[in-house]
């Protein structure tokens, strides 16, 4: 009868799982889309209306207070984590310990960033000394509403979003952006084609990021009222919570100076030309992560879940399930963007701002490669192992900066990325595997992780191979014969990087355990719709 009840609840925790997936994915997409698409026409709206000076000063106001907002690296994440564990077990008088302790503690922060914004704008002058403020806006006044709407969420109630997280439910915090992004972007087109008047633009911004916080307390309040700020965990607990962060915060700087030290050094030995050009490029990249983004974001707190109520055993099988599809999905996509790149980007801004072919394939072998680690990173997250991982993240940044300088000199951007593949291969992909597998599951099945992956990558490679010669083939018979046929190569090239990634990864795998359960997975969700 016990181990009656037992399945039972493995079969409705699994099934609660699999739901909330879902659920998190359907919402994060519709938000992902509302959250690509409104700014854009926002900041195109903005350009056409008031100029891009007023665009240009808003980006440099977001910069610094984007530098601000590392004072909260990785303590949201660190509770969450947390809070798999007592959430698992119904803990209630510990999720409100917890609950209670992060509201002090991201209060103190949000009192951190006022103060240092505040500190900062003795200093804007300096900043703007060559450049030409609008007559109609007080530069202190027009940062200082800046700094209100990045503080705000810590003083509020930026807190409670921990709740629905750790459950699974990121599908509400979704809905409520996507609602806030749809008013907002509404709103300040209206006040931006119809006023003169920016600080209207401004204050809906403020406004907006208020009544986010005051949905998201309400809504959490209606959901869970059980959860509320209780009490303070115990110093035990405490110090744990210290080590997450810190290794968050870490994995968090270590992900961004991927990124930022690219660019530094494109800068500062190639020249603010090929850092445009770069930019252009790694626009496509960063809105293809963000998309695969809200697949692993929709997956973390389940896996949270499962490490805390399943076996080792039993994660990893699942894991390298979740392994095959993802890996799948970001082949086909590394073959799009190989293919896709410069035809797109050729119709977008011309071929004058183009790269190199080779600086495209080491781009797209860099996507790949990044999300790669992806599902591994998952599990890793779930089994709170950021602690484990901090001398070799150090490592990482440390082989990034100094294999960008070296490279930079003999291949220009080539070398830059090659730099980056390099570091994040040997230091974060190897090392970061061998450490889940050596302090969580312990099955001694590393060889089997690599391998696999092995495996997919060599035949991504070669239908890379494939799609790209059959691209360039068409594209030589269709260009020149038809108008517009910019827009019909792009339109062949998808069809083709779409038709043959599921064909050939068919032909290779339809025999694997893991195809016929992704296949059965996906056929369950078409029937669902």
């Amino acid at each position: 009868m016990i181990k009656a009840m037992s399945l039972g609840n493995n079969a409705n925790r699994q099934f609660n799982r699999t739901r909330n997936v879902e659920r998190n994915v359907v919402y994060g997409l519709i938000n992902r889309f509302f959250a690509l698409l409104l700014p854009f026409v926002v900041r195109t709206v903005l350009i056409y209306r008031f100029g891009a000076v007023y665009l240009g000063m808003n980006s440099l106001f977001a910069s610094i207070l984007q530098v601000l907002n590392l004072a909260e690296l990785g303590f949201g994440s660190a509770v969450v984590f947390s809070l798999y564990l007592p959430l698992a077990r119904e803990d209630t008088n510990t999720v409100c310990a917890y609950l209670g302790t992060y509201r002090r503690i991201y209060r103190a922060i949000g009192i951190v960033i006022f103060l240092a914004g505040l500190a900062v704008m003795p200093v804007l002058p300096r900043l703007l000394q060559d450049s030409v403020v609008p007559d109609d806006m007080n530069v202190f006044i027009w940062y200082f509403i800046f700094l209100l709407d990045s503080a705000i969420s810590y003083l509020l109630y930026g807190y409670k979003t921990s709740i629905p997280s750790a459950l699974q439910r990121n599908d509400v915090l979704s809905k409520i952006d996507t609602v806030v992004l749809i008013g907002k972007a509404g709103i300040q087109i209206l006040f931006l084609v119809c006023t003169d008047y920016f600080y209207y633009y401004l204050l809906t911004s403020l406004c907006f990021t208020i009544a986010r916080n005051l949905l998201i307390a309400r809504v959490t309040e209606k959901l869970y009222p059980q959860y509320v700020c209780r009490g303070s965990i115990s110093r035990a607990q405490f110090a744990e919570l210290k080590k997450l962060v810190y290794g968050l915060m870490l994995s968090k700087i270590r992900d961004t100076s991927r990124h930022a030290i690219d660019s530094i050094c494109i800068t500062a030995f190639i020249g603010l030309t090929m850092t445009a050009i770069y930019a252009n490029y790694f626009l496509i990249y960063t809105a293809t992560v963000s998309v695969f983004g809200i697949l692993t974001n929709a997956m973390t707190a389940s896996v949270g879940n499962s490490i805390a109520t399943e076996s080792s055993e039993k994660t990893w099988q699942d894991m390298r399930r979740f392994n095959f599809l993802y890996m799948m999905m970001a082949g086909w996509a590394a073959i799009c963007m190989l293919c896709l790149y410069q035809p797109f980007v050729s119709l977008w801004v011309g071929q004058d701002l183009m790269l190199g072919m080779p600086e495209v394939a080491a781009l797209c072998f860099y996507f790949y490669l990044g999300l790669a680690g992806e599902v591994r990173w998952i599990y890793f997250q779930g089994a709170g192992l950021w602690w484990k991982a901090r001398y070799f993240v150090i490592a990482e940044i440390s082989a990034n900066i100094v294999l960008n300088i070296l490279l930079a000199k003999y291949w220009g951007v080539l070398g830059i990325i090659l730099a980056t593949i390099f570091s994040l291969f040997i230091i974060d992909f190897i090392n970061g595997a061998r450490i889940l597998f050596n302090e969580y599951f312990k099955n001694g099945k590393l060889w089997l992780f690599f391998a696999d992956h092995a495996r997919y990558l060599l035949v991504t490679v070669v239908l890379s191979g494939f799609c790209f010669y059959v691209c360039n083939q068409l594209s030589a018979i269709v260009v020149g014969r038809f108008t517009g046929d910019g827009v019909i190569v792009i339109a062949l090239r998808l069809f083709i990087c779409t038709a043959v990634p599921i064909l050939g990864y068919g032909l290779v795998y339809h025999r694997t355990e893991q195809y016929a359960e992704a296949k059965n997975w996906l056929l369950q969700r078409i029937d669902v719709l």
